[in-house]
């Protein structure tokens, strides 16, 4: 068993011992999604189903013992007229057969390769499994944090569009006193609209993020635990992304189930070929025949028993092409898983890479957009204060506040971003475990709805 998989077994065992506080954080959705995730739960079933492979590979080398018994009964009326002498015949016959039979492959090497075979799909079904395992980490962060991003894209919606009612109400009141045109009047109003229907799209979309929650772990969730505002964005550890890619072609589970399917593949093409080599069997058969006949009231009865020892040596010699053909068939399907392998592992260098540069991006984009919040709240109160002696118009203030909602809701997203980018480099580099989940639960709080401050 993999270090993942005793990792995801601890997990398993901790969630089931544990009590929470609160039912939807990041941890106990997980723990839900363990024992209810359809896909996972396939995915379990396909890896037990696999396992049976091996098994029944290598039940083919071991002794194979058959046992039969057969019971028949005959009656038979013979009419003969010999020599002018009619002679009239009843016999029934009743036979007893048992027999018992064993045999043994001696040398078989076309079996021996399926063996092989069913070795290396146990490794393919486990590397696959702690692939699927990693993947459902994967599954249940990013529909975590599609929820926290969805409820911190409609705080800010919310937010933007009180101002801008706020906003609509000062102009409406200055345009009745004959301080501006009606121009700012509309122009105020067409902006507060825009942010009305951007508010119901960002309503929509956290409902939409926390049905793809119910789809993991087949509950309803309505509340779910917030991130710290002082959880950590550091740079990823080494900084140095060759590092990752060597570190990813070692571990990544994929590349694993890769090769292993490759392995596979060239073991079963090795049995094919070996089709074309000879076979010696033991075999040992037991027989128990009694027979008890009726000729015309008279009885007869005889019982045998015997064993037959045999050593079979067979040697195929044509079979119409037909074994030619299969050993060709199988070492082109050979190819074809390897260069598979080959592709999977271009993927998983140009993977790590990007997601690496990406990570080291999210960190600086983070702290950017933490200081583009300042400076656009800065240019919005000074745009305002130029509008309240004349120096700025209307259209300056709303483009200004447009501008402070969009740096909120950017820096949220890019918080979220960072966090997904760092998880899939962990699981491109095989180091994702349940210990992930456990790690970023302890950067979320409970979010008090009576304490809840609007942005």
């Amino acid at each position: 068993m993999n270090v993942f998989l005793r990792s995801f077994l601890a997990f398993s065992l901790f969630s089931l011992a544990s009590s929470m506080s609160y039912a939807d954080t990041l941890q106990e959705i997980y723990e839900l999604a363990l024992k209810n995730d359809a896909k996972l739960k396939a995915a379990q079933a396909t890896y037990r189903a696999n396992l049976e492979t091996e098994n029944q590979a290598f039940s083919k080398l071991l002794p194979q013992i058959v046992a039969t018994a057969t019971y028949s009964e005959s009656d038979d009326d013979i009419e003969n007229n010999r020599l002018n002498t009619p002679v009239d015949n009843n016999t029934t016959t009743e036979n007893e057969n048992i027999s018992i039979s064993l045999q043994q492959k001696i040398f078989d090497l076309s079996t021996w390769f399926t063996l092989k075979s069913g070795k290396e799909t146990t490794a393919q079904a486990e590397a696959q499994l702690a692939a699927d395992q990693q993947n459902l980490i994967i599954r249940v962060s990013s529909a975590y944090l599609s929820v926290l991003r969805a409820q911190d894209n409609l705080e800010a919606a919310k937010a933007e569009e009180r101002a801008t009612q706020r906003q609509l109400e000062q102009t409406q009141q200055r345009y009745d006193v004959g301080l501006i045109a009606i121009t700012e009047v509309h122009e105020a109003r067409a902006v507060y609209d825009n942010t009305v229907v951007q508010r119901l799209t960002f309503q929509g979309d956290l409902g939409t993020s926390y049905e793809a929650l119910t789809v993991l772990t087949g509950h309803f969730h309505n509340s779910l635990w917030t991130l710290k505002e002082d959880y950590a964005v550091i740079d990823p550890t080494p900084l140095d992304r060759d590092e990752w890619v060597q570190f990813a072609l070692q571990n990544n589970l994929s590349l694993r189930a890769a090769a292993a399917a490759t392995q596979v593949s060239r073991q079963k093409a090795k049995s094919k070929k070996m089709e074309h080599m000879p076979t010696v069997s033991a075999s040992y058969t037991y027989n128990d025949l009694s027979t008890d006949s009726e000729v015309d009231s008279n009885d007869f009865y005889s019982d045998s028993d015997g064993s037959v020892w045999a050593i079979t040596l067979t040697v195929p010699i044509y079979s119409g092409g037909g074994v030619s053909a299969q050993r060709r068939q199988a070492y082109e399907q050979y190819n074809a898983v390897f260069q598979l392998e080959i592709d999977t592992r271009r993927t998983i260098i140009q993977a790590t890479r990007s997601l690496h540069l990406n990570v080291v991006t999210d960190v600086q984009r983070v702290k950017a957009r933490s200081r583009g919040i300042v400076s656009t709240r800065s240019a919005l109160e000074a745009t305002e204060a130029g509008y309240e002696v004349g120096t700025r118009n209307i259209v300056d203030v709303l483009q200004s506040q447009r501008s402070l909602y969009a740096s909120i809701r950017d820096y949220a997203n890019s918080r979220y971003d960072y966090i997904l980018n760092t998880l899939r480099l962990k699981e491109q580099s095989g180091t994702l475990s349940p210990q992930d989940i456990i790690d970023l639960n302890s950067n979320l709080v409970a979010v008090n709805p009576a304490t809840t401050q609007a942005l």
